[in-house]
């Protein structure tokens, strides 16, 4: 009997997961099909190569800087309804940045896109940790990311591909109109979910003085500063590399476009996979594995992000390009997972809001760095740079390991 009743929860938790799946690769795909377009835009609004940057950075920065409501609210209210209403939001504005009549609309579109947008990752990180205990907790969210990297793929290599065949704008109609598509059968899915997955944790509830106190924990604090960093060279390599490879390697557009999407996101899902199996193998051994993997990434991903921009070959970028996606799959697969480890379940999408706030509002600076050292230093400087940072947070994150984690642990 207990096996009747608890096959079709089975069911729910990974169809869960196939749903949300398919949300963050419109997601992704919807934030990255600009970066793909930068000369194609460059050439039709006579954007500069700073006001190109702008373009990602906005994004990030209001993303950031809306994450705290957002996460306080994911842990407040049905996630179910913010999930449904973020999709059918964020769809609608990528419809209305191809209609833009001129850059200022774009940016305008962007801004608000990132309004949007940063409404999803709490609610729905927050859904899929209640219904997924913790010994299968990495599993399922490193395999939810990889939608991540078929919608950066995806959304990269499909813009490309429609800008050259038709226009850019046709690139925006088509992403935007398979979101509105899809919320028709998310909401269906949502409605005969089990209520024990979205229920709140405990009796607290979610407001500003529970977020500002999360960051009272060390172990928060190390992992939204690890996260920030990753997160930038992670956009530095979304944002910029297509047009990198434009410049250095005189590829197409489409050619561009396809090498900068699919090599970074084939190691991704590698990584995804290989980071969460190792965290959820080893929790019970080892409670901090979820972080020692994570720190792995870090020391392993610097080489690789330095090799990507000094590489003079098209075949070492490639490589390069695979090292640094699987080693940042590391981190995706096992960054949300980590923080559940040392916060209540009450306050989990506010956790996220909290990674969200210090990731996107340090990471907004890598498109509008990097075009500013398209210009200057050069994109292969910065990832010089990056790679150096990657080493200094391992240390800090070996730090709080060593002498943090234990007394911030919570089994929930």
């Amino acid at each position: 009997m207990v096996e009747n009743t608890r096959a079709p929860l089975i069911a729910a938790e990974w169809r869960l997961i196939a749903f949300l799946w398919f949300c963050y690769l419109l997601n992704h795909a919807d934030r990255q099909v600009v970066y793909t377009l930068f000369p194609t835009l460059q050439k039709s609004f006579g954007f500069s190569n700073a006001v190109l940057g702008l373009t990602g950075a906005l994004f990030l920065w209001v993303y950031g800087l809306c994450s705290p409501v957002a996460g306080i609210i994911g842990d407040r209210f049905s996630k179910t309804a913010i999930i449904l209403a973020s999709l059918t939001v964020w769809s609608m504005l990528t419809l209305l940045s191809g209609l833009a009549p001129n850059g200022q609309f774009l940016l305008g579109c962007r801004a608000l896109l990132g309004v949007s947008e940063s409404f999803f990752m709490p609610a729905a990180y927050a859904l899929m940790a209640a219904a997924h205990r913790p010994a299968t907790r990495s599993r399922a969210l490193a395999l939810f990311g990889t939608s991540q990297l078929v919608g950066v793929a995806a959304g990269g290599t499909a813009s490309a591909f429609i800008a050259q065949k038709f226009e850019w704008r046709v690139s925006f109609w088509v992403l935007g109109g398979a979101g509105l598509l899809f919320a028709l059968p998310l909401r269906r899915f949502f409605q005969g979910l089990p209520a024990e997955f979205s229920e709140f944790g405990g009796i607290e509830r979610a407001n500003i003085s529970s977020f500002l106190l999360l960051f009272r924990i060390p172990m928060v604090r190390i992992m939204a500063f690890t996260i920030a960093v990753a997160t930038f060279g992670l956009f530095l390599v979304y944002t910029w590399l297509p047009t990198f490879l434009y410049d250095k390697f005189h590829l197409s557009l489409a050619r561009a476009g396809f090498e900068a999407s699919v090599y970074p996101q084939l190691g991704t899902a590698g990584g995804l996979l290989t980071g969460g199996w190792l965290a959820d193998r080893f929790l019970e051994a080892v409670p901090a594995s979820r972080y020692w993997v994570i720190l792995t990434a870090l020391f392993c991903g610097a080489p690789c992000m330095f090799l990507l921009g000094w590489s003079g070959q098209l075949a070492a970028a490639r490589i390069a390009a695979v090292g640094v996606g699987f080693f940042a799959g590391f981190v995706s697969g096992n960054q949300a997972a980590a923080t559940f480890d040392v916060v209540s379940r009450q306050f989990r999408a506010s956790a996220i809001g909290v990674l969200n706030v210090t990731g996107a509002l340090v990471s907004g600076f890598a498109p509008f760095l990097g075009g500013v050292a398209r210009g200057t230093i050069g994109v292969d400087r910065l990832m010089s740079f990056t790679a150096g940072t990657y080493l200094f947070t391992g240390l800090v994150l070996l730090y709080g390991i060593l002498r943090h984690f234990e007394k911030d642990r919570i089994d929930d």
